[in-house]
């Protein structure tokens, strides 16, 4: 698997009416969402599904905290979050008061470490034509989604719902209809219980 980007034509900034150079963007294949996410991290380390979403809830709120309380926080081997202000411009520091400075957001600096291992891993091909198009533009039709699954179960040992919502578009519902389908009409089995259902070809 490849990470995707595309080219893009930099801003104008001088307003030339000129075409300007291109360069090279990060193109997202979607939202991977926190229950997703935990059950991948659940799938590779066998830890508790609740667990993880304990201890996921804990770092939050502790990070939270910790940020409120005037720290910079370590973020495990991930990097740095930093709070970001906002505030008016004065020359002189008596005109600025504390209640004018507010929160803007967060500054995060990735540490070394997991830039030299996401650099290892991470490798990118120019997004394909028809992903420009996205498939949030239109909806696929049920064979469509079936041509996407055998072809990623081509790939993969199973998918669970989440990942065929993301594959395919589908809300919550929608995907476990047609899982529930795909099912009846053989072309998938179902593995497991609760929020560790997978399905494989059947």
């Amino acid at each position: 698997m490849s990470a995707y980007y595309d080219l893009f034509e930099s801003p104008d900034v001088q307003h030339t009416g000129e075409p300007q150079p291109l360069y090279a963007r990060f193109v997202p294949k979607g939202t991977m969402g926190q229950e997703e996410f935990i059950d991948r991290v659940h799938r590779f380390t066998g830890i508790s599904h609740s667990l993880l979403q304990g201890a996921m809830k804990a770092f939050t709120d502790e990070l939270r905290d910790s940020l409120a309380n005037g720290w910079t926080v370590e973020f495990g081997e991930l990097g740095y979050f930093t709070p970001s202000l906002n505030s008016r411009r004065v020359m002189d520091k008596k005109e600025l008061r504390s209640t004018s400075v507010s929160l803007r957001g967060l500054n995060f600096r990735l540490s070394k470490q997991f830039f030299r291992e996401l650099n290892g891993k991470i490798s990118f091909e120019r997004r394909p034509a028809q992903e420009a198009s996205s498939n949030a533009s239109r909806v696929l039709s049920k064979a469509e989604c079936l041509r996407l699954l055998q072809e990623y179960l081509q790939k993969y040992p199973c998918i669970n719902r989440a990942q065929y919502s993301q594959l395919t578009g589908r809300s919550r519902k929608q995907a476990i209809v047609e899982l529930n389908d795909f099912i009846l009409e053989g072309v998938l089995a179902k593995h497991g219980m609760g929020k560790t259902v997978v399905y494989i070809m059947g």
